[in-house]
């Protein structure tokens, strides 16, 4: 079934009489007759057709109906001196048109790659012996059948019409109507020269018909939805805004075709832009997007990083992920671009972003969805035809919702025990043990007078030291789990703060400043998702597993202590309108010490890591 963009071109057989495809097909071209309208175009030359596709899991079967004027427009056919055009000529037109078409009516797959096609037959217009009068070409139409062969069951189809003189002078039209094989549903639009319609198709075997409920309906187009996560339409332009307590970021998603006709790239091949070309591309996105749109963090000015410029091709559901290198088709091709605002200190407060990049027919509105933490969603439209204030997006934080500095732990443990040590009796007791020892045979009388005046220096020149005989007094293991669960959590908090100086600083009140490099490395790198582009995931959630304290280290500075636990850390990355969300599992001894009076992370060791889950979700708006 078909994944259609928008619900006003879908023709719902729940609504209408259900009918048989092909015979559904030959009625409209049975029933097309010339209009007035399409008389009085014969002073105001015009090509108008009607393009009728029956897509089937092996191929396209392609109606054309167009008037004679078609033939006379592209083809110069010659009049003969009573102004009508001889049938010889009208032949020579019909047969020309056949290669016209297949040149200027394209069918593309996911790649951007055009099928081959063949016109299988012609229902031409009667000729008369005496031609037709120029004047009443508009009278006479004629039909082409074209086939376009799949290898397989095509999950894209890209429509796009050229019919068209070389300097697109002459105008054109052409209304498309597409069925699919086995399906009630029937996809119709206008396209102009040069315009281009994608369409995505489900060959599974869900079939709806027209006994299908509502309910039935809603399923089907909440999958599509699911399948793209949330990015249907292939001619649109998408903008997500993501407010974050650490950036601001855009993200714009645009049609290659529509960026082509803002910016002069150059290509060798009409069709696509190749790898070797792409970087000459970005080069022009950013001039572009440098020095507009004015955005401020904070309250002050702040310029855009180009975190990220790739191009995706149809196949490519997931713009989070990084595209690979290779060429895509400017029909159906997409640029995803990533801006990303940093505040200059602290956490976003508030944020004023302007778009002001605007062109007259294919951006002239941005539609954005705005997602600002911790968890609110709104919609913002930026347009060529507000005034300057009115493209202004304005966002204030509630100081509630700021990230909280984290407060530092105080060491709480009751001193050891301590001994009054006499240091004068110690002293002169000694010197006495000296003398005696060149004294053997007598006590000396110089020993017995040092040892009288010991006694007397009892209570004098006295010091306190940690008594060596008793035990000291370690933490109980209750309070060594919420010290280390206090400081282990506050170590992660720290990564909500915007810049990396901010984050240190955040980070030093839960770990010793030689261990804090090295500690944000390994925390950054436990949360950042490779297949997202390296974006480093916020922290949803910490749970502990089984945590056990550890054996006394001999140089681990009293009262510290060692503990090992196990943890879980939940983490989202937001891209595009979806989120990505992912659990990994840690276990590691931790070494934890009092540092001028206050507890911190001085060594970390992991042990183990495993990634537990990782999937992504849809928002909804």
């Amino acid at each position: 079934m078909l994944n259609m963009l928008s619900n006003s071109r879908v023709r719902n057989p729940r609504r209408q009489m259900p009918f048989s495809a092909l015979p559904f097909l030959l009625a409209v071209f049975a029933l097309a007759t010339p209009t007035s309208k399409a008389v009085e175009n014969v002073n105001h030359p015009i090509s108008i057709t009607e393009a009728q596709i029956f897509v089937t899991g092996t191929s396209a079967r392609v109606r054309i109906k167009l008037f004679a004027e078609d033939l006379n427009l592209f083809h110069e056919l010659e009049a003969n001196e009573r102004d009508n055009i001889p049938p010889a000529e009208l032949r020579r037109g019909l047969e020309l048109h056949r290669t016209f078409l297949l040149e200027k009516f394209t069918l593309r797959n996911a790649a951007g790659e055009a099928y081959e096609g063949q016109v299988v037959d012609i229902q031409a217009f009667e000729i008369p012996e005496e031609g037709i009068p120029i004047d009443d070409l508009m009278l006479h139409t004629t039909t082409y059948a074209l086939e376009y062969p799949f290898a397989e069951p095509p999950e894209f189809l890209t429509i796009q019409q050229d019919i068209s003189d070389e300097n697109f002078i002459l105008p054109s039209e052409m209304k498309l109507t597409l069925h699919q094989a086995g399906t009630e549903l029937t996809y119709t639009e206008s396209l102009k020269p040069g315009e281009a319609e994608t369409l995505r198709f489900d060959w599974s075997d869900s079939k709806l018909t027209s006994e299908s409920t509502d309910e039935e309906w809603e399923e089907w187009f909440e999958k599509q939805r699911e399948e793209t996560l949330g990015i249907t339409s292939y001619s649109s332009v998408y903008s997500f805004i993501y407010i974050e307590p650490a950036e601001v970021r855009h993200e714009v998603l645009i049609p290659l075709a529509n960026l082509k006709m803002v910016l002069p790239m150059k290509h060798e091949d009409p069709a696509f832009i190749e790898v070797d070309e792409q970087d000459d591309v970005r080069t022009l996105i950013r001039n572009w997007l440098t020095g507009v749109n004015p955005t401020s963090v904070n309250g002050q000015p702040v310029e855009p990083e180009f975190s990220r410029i790739d191009f995706y091709g149809l196949d490519l559901k997931d713009f989070a992920k990084q595209s690979e290198a290779r060429k895509v088709s400017l029909t159906n091709g997409r640029v995803g671009i990533i801006l990303t605002y940093r505040p200059r200190e602290d956490s976003v407060r508030s944020v004023d972003m302007t778009w002001d990049k605007f062109h007259s027919s294919v951006v002239r509105k941005i539609q954005s969805v705005v997602f600002s933490y911790p968890n609110t969603l709104s919609r913002f439209e930026f347009s060529r035809f507000n005034e300057a204030e009115e493209n202004i997006l304005h966002w204030q934080a509630d100081e509630s919702i700021l990230p909280k500095p984290i407060e530092a732990v105080a060491v709480s443990q009751p001193p050891p025990a301590r001994r009054s040590l006499p240091v004068g009796t110690v002293v002169l007791c000694a010197l006495a043990l000296v003398v005696q020892l060149f004294s053997p045979k007598a006590l000396s009388r110089t020993a017995v007078s040092m040892l009288v005046m010991s006694a007397v220096m009892w209570p004098f020149l006295r010091t306190e030291i940690d008594d060596p005989f008793s035990t000291p007094t370690q933490l109980a293991d209750s309070k060594a789990s919420e010290v280390f669960q206090s400081l282990h959590q506050g170590a992660y908090r720290a990564l909500d703060f915007g810049t990396e100086e901010r984050i240190y600083e955040v980070l030093e009140t839960a770990v010793d400043g030689q261990l804090l490099e090295s500690l944000y490395l390994q925390f950054r790198e436990s949360l950042a998702m490779k297949e997202q582009g390296g974006a480093v995931a916020r922290v949803q959630s910490l749970s502990y597993g089984e945590s056990t304290r550890e054996p006394q280290a001999t140089d681990t500075v009293w009262p510290g202590f060692r503990y090992r636990s196990r943890w879980t850390v939940s983490g989202t990355v937001e891209h595009w309108g979806h989120v990505h969300e992912r659990q990994n599992q840690f276990c590691a001894v931790f070494n934890i010490e009092p540092r001028e009076g206050f507890w911190k992370i001085t060594d970390m060791q992991i042990e183990e890591q495993e990634s537990v889950s990782s999937k992504p979700r849809l928002r909804k708006f």
